[in-house]
């Protein structure tokens, strides 16, 4: 069978990635899962040396796999861009023709691009890339013949740049200008992260401050997302509760306040509206898996507009 390949791109691997892959190996209880860890950690630092070429900021230090406790447990090859998400930077070994999604890399990830290594260890080539978004819930593998090309992944990068893509608040990675509730001001809808028992769903809450207006006549509103986790049969998703409140000094929001929830298509299917004080206004509702929407908020002429995915 011949592999139908986008035109893979060699890097050269440098002695300190070897110095960091013997390292970590060497830190392994098994020979096994020491050549899964380094084989991982110079897939990982091969993607980090291509991303810097092209001008795309990562942080190896905040990714799974440089955390001992992580790399011991699981086998992680992910590499965290600050803002966007995880990258799985998955090893092909030679006559390999597919590569293999460990349980623990098929959630939070952007996307997987595949590592192919040779004899040789001083150079790998990266083959291509597969968006998460086309992955399917307990996939276990990728083939070869499936990888789209490198550029792809640039699209990728560019729409998650324009969708917040909630799962990744449960993994603590949060979008520039996103906090934890607990670092906002006031009290409404305080809890950032709870599980109280085995009983109940992990829950996140974070928000962003929005700026109404201008000079004296400007306004400051919290703006605040709740989602909780919720599993159904062969199938999971998440409930989303979306709230307005003051950030300022005020009692209550300014009326005419329209807060809408636009599907895929960027039809409202929900709507709300803020009265003479109202201290608080909010709308809920379900999620599926890959799952779309656009938060609407406006008043007069200020519109303000934040694309989630699920």
């Amino acid at each position: 069978m011949t592999l139908a390949l986008a035109q893979p791109l060699t890097v050269f691997l440098t002695p300190e990635a070897h110095q960091y892959a013997g390292q970590f190996a060497a830190e392994q209880a098994t020979p096994e899962k020491g050549k899964q860890v380094y084989l991982n950690t110079l897939a990982v630092v091969a993607v980090q040396t291509y991303l810097k070429w092209i001008n795309i900021q990562t942080a190896i230090d905040k990714s799974d796999c440089w955390n001992p406790g992580s790399r011991a447990i699981f086998n992680v090859a992910d590499l965290v861009l600050p803002n966007i998400g995880k990258l799985e930077c998955r090893p092909v070994l030679p006559g390999e023709k597919e590569f293999y999604l460990p349980p623990e890399v098929t959630e939070n990830r952007i996307g997987y691009l595949a590592v192919q290594f040779g004899e040789d260890l001083n150079q790998v080539q990266l083959l291509g890339f597969v968006s998460g978004r086309k992955i399917e819930q307990f996939q276990e593998s990728i083939s070869l013949t499936e990888i789209d090309s490198l550029d792809i992944l640039i699209d990728e990068i560019d729409w998650c740049q324009k969708f917040i893509n909630l799962r990744q608040w449960f993994a603590g990675i949060l979008q520039t200008e996103w906090q934890p509730s607990e670092l906002l001001p006031g009290t409404n809808m305080r809890s950032s992260r709870t599980t109280t028992s085995e009983s109940e769903v992990p829950t996140i809450s974070c928000g962003k401050i929005i700026n109404w207006g201008s000079g004296a006549t400007q306004r400051s509103i919290v703006f605040m997302v709740k989602v909780t986790a919720k599993f159904e049969e062969e199938e999971e998703g998440i409930d989303v509760c979306v709230r307005l409140y003051p950030a300022d000094e005020s009692l209550y929001l300014p009326p005419d306040i329209q807060l809408k929830i636009l599907d895929e298509s960027g039809i409202s299917c929900m709507e709300a509206e803020t009265r003479e004080k109202d201290d608080w206004i909010q709308l809920e509702f379900g999620c599926k898996t890959k799952e779309q929407f656009t938060i609407e908020m406006s008043l007069g002429d200020q519109l303000i507009r934040e694309n989630f995915v699920v």
